[in-house]
C-alpha cells in the first residue's frame, strides 16, 4: 500500500486550470451542434476533455496507507478541477436551456444529459426538423441566415443519424430562393456535378450584392416631349423689309405660334386635384346639375392627397424669315432635355419612359 502514496502525491500536484468560456455562444434549444463542438475542441485544448466522458475512471474518494483509510488527494485534484468545468458548462448554457441539467452532478453528466436532450434520434425530432427544411424560405432574411439555417438543420440530421444527400441539400437550398435569384439558380442547376455548399454559398452572396446595388425605380414616372425651334429661312442672316417692325398684337410675324397660356398651378377647392380651379371643375358641373341643396358646393379641409407627377410640356415657336428678336418661352416644365451637355448647368441621365 506503501506505493500508493508516492503516486498520490503526484497527482495531487497537478495544477488546475481556470476553464473561460466567456468566449463561447450559448446554448440554446437550436444551436447544440456547434455549441458542442466549439466546447469540446476547447478542453481538448485543454487537456481536459477527458472530464466529458462518463466512462472515465474517477480516483478512489480514499486511500488506504498502513491500513488507515484517508482522503486521496488525487479525488481532490480531480473534483476540483471538475467543479471548474462544471461551472462553466452552466455558464454556457441559456437560461432557457439550464433547468434541463438541474439534476447533473459532475460535468461529464451535464454533458451526457445535453446529447440525450438534443442529440437523440428520436422519430418525432428527425420529423420536425425534415419539416423545417421544406418551409425554410428566404423571405426577408439574408443569404447568410437563410444559409445557416439550412446547413444548421443538415448538421443535425446528420448527427441523429439521417445524413441527407449532398444534391438534396443544394436543392433545399435553391428551391427556397425568391423569382429575384432564378437566373443564378438557372445556372447553378444546369451543371452536371452539383456545386459545393461552400460555393453555392459564396455564389448567392455575389448575387446578393448585386441585387443590393441596383438602383430602385423613381416613385414619380417623368415623361419628356420633344421641343422644337424651328427656322423655315434660309436667309437668317439677310435683313427683310418687316423685320424691324414692332409687334403688335394684330400685326404678328408670319408663322409665330402664339404663346400657351400659363397653366394652373393652383389646387382645385372642390376635388383637392392640382392644375385647375375650380370653376372649371368637372365636379362642380355634376353637382350643380344634380340640384342638392343639401351637400356644400365644396369641401372642407384637408383635401385628399394627390400625387405630384413631374412633366415635360412642349413649346414651338416657327420664324419664317427675319431675324426677330428672340423670345422666352415658359412652358412650365418641370424637367428640360437636351442634345448638348453645355446647354444645362445641372443634369442627370433620364430613365423615365418615352
Amino acid at each position: 500500500m506503501a506505493e500508493q502514496i508516492p503516486e498520490a502525491i503526484n497527482l495531487a500536484q497537478t495544477s488546475i486550470v481556470n476553464v473561460n468560456m466567456a468566449n463561447v455562444t450559448k446554448l440554446n434549444s437550436s444551436n447544440y451542434i456547434m455549441w458542442s463542438r466549439q466546447v469540446h475542441a476547447l478542453l481538448d485544448g485543454y487537456g481536459l476533455a477527458k472530464h466529458l466522458d462518463s466512462s472515465a475512471t474517477i480516483p478512489d474518494l480514499q486511500i488506504t496507507v498502513n491500513d488507515i483509510a484517508a482522503p486521496n488527494p488525487a479525488f481532490e485534484a480531480w473534483n476540483r478541477q471538475d467543479r471548474l468545468i462544471y461551472s462553466a458548462l452552466i455558464g454556457a448554457i441559456s437560461l432557457s436551456v439550464q433547468s434541463v441539467v438541474t439534476r447533473a452532478d459532475t460535468a461529464a453528466d451535464v454533458w451526457v444529459t445535453l446529447a440525450h436532450t438534443y442529440a437523440k434520434p428520436s422519430r418525432g425530432h428527425i420529423k420536425q426538423l425534415k419539416h423545417q427544411l421544406k418551409n425554410w424560405t428566404k423571405g426577408t432574411r439574408t443569404i447568410d441566415d437563410y444559409v445557416q439555417g439550412l446547413t444548421s438543420r443538415f448538421d443535425q440530421l446528420a448527427l441523429l443519424g439521417k445524413v441527407i444527400d449532398h444534391e438534396d441539400q443544394v436543392e433545399y437550398i435553391l428551391g427556397g430562393l425568391p423569382d429575384d435569384y432564378k437566373s443564378v439558380v438557372d445556372q447553378l442547376e444546369g451543371r452536371d456535378i452539383p456545386p459545393t455548399l461552400t460555393e453555392l454559398h459564396e455564389k448567392l452572396l455575389n448575387y446578393e450584392a448585386k441585387l443590393l446595388t441596383v438602383t430602385s425605380p423613381s416613385p414619380y414616372p417623368i415623361t419628356a416631349n420633344y421641343v422644337n425651334n424651328r427656322n423655315r429661312s434660309s436667309n437668317n442672316n439677310k435683313s427683310t423689309p418687316n423685320q424691324h417692325q414692332s409687334w403688335t398684337p394684330n400685326s404678328q410675324p408670319r408663322g409665330f405660334t402664339p404663346r400657351a397660356p400659363r397653366p394652373y398651378l393652383g389646387r382645385c377647392q372642390i376635388c383637392g386635384v392640382h392644375g385647375h380651379s375650380a370653376k372649371r371643375c368637372s365636379h362642380l358641373h355634376s353637382m350643380v346639375s344634380s340640384g342638392s341643396n343639401n351637400q356644400p358646393l365644396l369641401p372642407t379641409p384637408p383635401y385628399p392627397p394627390s400625387p405630384w407627377l413631374p412633366r415635360a410640356n412642349i413649346a414651338t415657336m416657327n420664324q419664317n424669315g427675319g431675324n426677330i428678336t428672340p423670345w422666352i418661352l415658359d412652358s412650365g416644365a418641370t424637367h428640360h432635355i437636351t442634345s448638348d451637355l453645355s446647354n444645362l448647368a445641372l443634369h442627370q441621365p433620364y430613365n423615365g419612359g418615352e
